[in-house]
């Protein structure tokens, strides 16, 4: 019987206890602790391991461990990589349906909503008033319900055997690249890993490590034909560790090694890019398609590149005919299913900083000396701005910058305007920022509510706006409220106003964003 729907039984009760967030890797590679409460733990980003007394998990993004008090705990990140996580540690008084009463393992398939919610959650502290503690748990009830209710054991539909499989071999297409544990797979479906490998073979007519050898294999043709990076980058891109491992499969499966096999069928791919358009530019490609909304952020390059309407037309899309399709982190599952299904459809980190995205786009498409390049010109670029500026913009002058989109009011971090303001001019970011900063090396911006500006507010501000629309009016509208009127920079003239389109995270966008901060700060110095 479904725990969830004992409705005679009184809902459990649980405490809040404590939360952090952590990086480990490179210097310090592994963290123990002891669990002296209920733990869920989050991986936010990177690869490596999770292992309990009992068990060993395999550690990446999206991955979730929820875990009884009373045992061990080590994280280490893989080699060469880092582990980002967050520990939530909670007091359970009470659980007449027994929901907590056994660890579980789950993977959030997008779990950037889940990880918002824990920065929020991590936003409100140790310290707060009475009415603070009292919304702080109800936003740690909501974390714990967004996992709970992914519990397999839970779901209504997991005695269906059949569905839960097939679950995990949809699983496989979309997490091929990830380091992947065929037992936890079995485990995932409350099947012993016998019954999982026979009714998994029932359906696919291979075991589970074939099916994710062959999958792989196809995935890495795909690849080879469309870039032109190394063979051992190509390997890891699709989940082979070892390179010479991966060229043996690969021989065996088609005849002929990953170089010769890529020399055969080369040519220039037709590349479709969601959301990378400028990364694209900058390493001197240019796709044949894109999303409508990065055409209006590059207008110049809108004669030869198509554009994809937004939300994405699947069809549209396919009439182009790509060979490769780049698409962010934070697409649906289903939608990048879909994306497959028309051509090799490769993820690209949201969340990372823009040097290394570009990096991680050139070794994917044989442009590692474009990308380095690209970098280095931009870091020249911004200390000229900064010799430029000497005098215009004294030292150690704090800046922050807003945006006004979907109805919001957003504040940045180091990414984005905060990359322009803190990289590229130098300057330093108000407390409020840095120490969100410091907490999220990736931050990029959060919505607050406009009372809150002069907690973030800097010796300048820069705000961008829409040029028409209704969060244009709105934009206005704030430039004359009270509280926006009151900040010490705006009474000063050091305050700006911006497009929207100059608020885009692409290389491109970035050198020529430099160019007009520059003009702007000399204009009024």
């Amino acid at each position: 019987m479904n725990p969830l729907a004992q409705t005679q039984h009184s809902p459990p009760l649980v405490l809040l206890h404590h939360i952090e967030s952590r990086t480990i890797g490179h210097t310090i590679p592994e963290a123990s602790y002891w669990l002296d409460a209920h733990t869920v733990l989050f991986i936010a980003d990177g690869n490596g391991a999770a292992s309990t007394p009992l068990h060993r998990h395999i550690a990446v993004r999206g991955s979730v461990l929820l875990l009884q008090p009373g045992q061990s705990l080590h994280l280490q990140a893989a080699d060469e990589a880092s582990l980002r996580f967050f520990r939530l540690s909670f007091v359970v008084q009470q659980d007449e349906t027994g929901l907590f009463a056994q660890d579980e393992a789950l993977v959030f398939e997008s779990c950037s909503r889940l990880e918002d919610m824990l920065q929020e959650l991590l936003r409100y502290g140790e310290q707060s008033d009475r009415l603070d503690g009292f919304e702080r748990h109800i936003r740690f009830q909501t974390v714990l319900y967004e996992v709970i209710k992914r519990i397999p054991s839970l779901r209504s539909d997991a005695g269906d055997a059949k569905e839960a499989v097939e679950r995990t071999i949809a699983f496989l297409h979309r997490a091929y690249r990830d380091d992947i544990e065929i037992g936890q797979l079995a485990q995932d479906t409350n099947l012993s890993r016998w019954q999982y490998g026979s009714l998994f073979k029932s359906l696919t007519g291979q075991t589970p490590t074939r099916y994710l050898t062959s999958l792989r294999i196809e995935q890495a043709k795909k690849l080879l034909t469309v870039s032109s990076a190394r063979v051992n980058d190509i390997a890891a891109r699709v989940g082979f560790r070892d390179e010479y491992y991966f060229s043996r499969r690969f021989k065996q499966s088609t005849g002929m090694s990953p170089t010769q096999y890529a020399h055969s069928h080369g040519r220039s791919p037709r590349i479709v890019s969601i959301q990378y358009l400028g990364e694209l530019l900058a390493l001197g490609i240019r796709p044949v398609g894109t999303n409508r909304s990065m055409l209006y952020a590059l207008p110049e390059v809108s004669a030869d590149v198509s554009a994809v309407d937004e939300p994405l037309d699947i069809q549209q899309l396919s009439k182009l005919e790509p060979d490769l399709i780049l698409y962010p982190s934070f697409t649906p599952a289903d939608l990048a299913q879909r994306l497959s299904g028309i051509a090799t459809a490769v993820e690209i980190d949201w969340n990372v900083d823009v040097y290394t995205r570009l990096r991680g786009m050139g070794s994917l498409l044989g442009r590692t000396k474009e990308a380095a390049q690209w970098i280095e010109r931009y870091k020249e670029k911004a200390e000229q701005a900064r010799r430029k500026l000497k005098k215009a913009v004294r030292e150690g002058e704090t800046a922050a910058a807003f945006i006004v989109h979907s109805e919001g009011l957003y504040v940045y971090g180091g990414h984005h305007f905060g990359h322009t303001l803190y990289e590229g001019i130098g300057f330093r970011p108000p407390a409020g920022i840095q120490a969100w900063i410091e907490r999220d090396r990736n931050a990029k911006w959060r919505e607050i509510q406009l009372e809150e500006v002069p907690l973030f507010a800097g010796d300048r501000i820069f705000i961008a706006l829409p040029e028409q629309g209704d969060d244009a009016r709105r934009g206005k509208e704030m430039l004359e409220h009270p509280v926006w009127q009151s900040l010490s920079a705006v009474r000063e003239g050091k305050s700006y106003i911006f497009k929207d389109r100059w608020a885009n995270y692409n290389p491109v966008t970035l050198e020529r964003h430099l160019d007009e901060v520059v003009e702007r700060l000399l204009s009024h110095s």
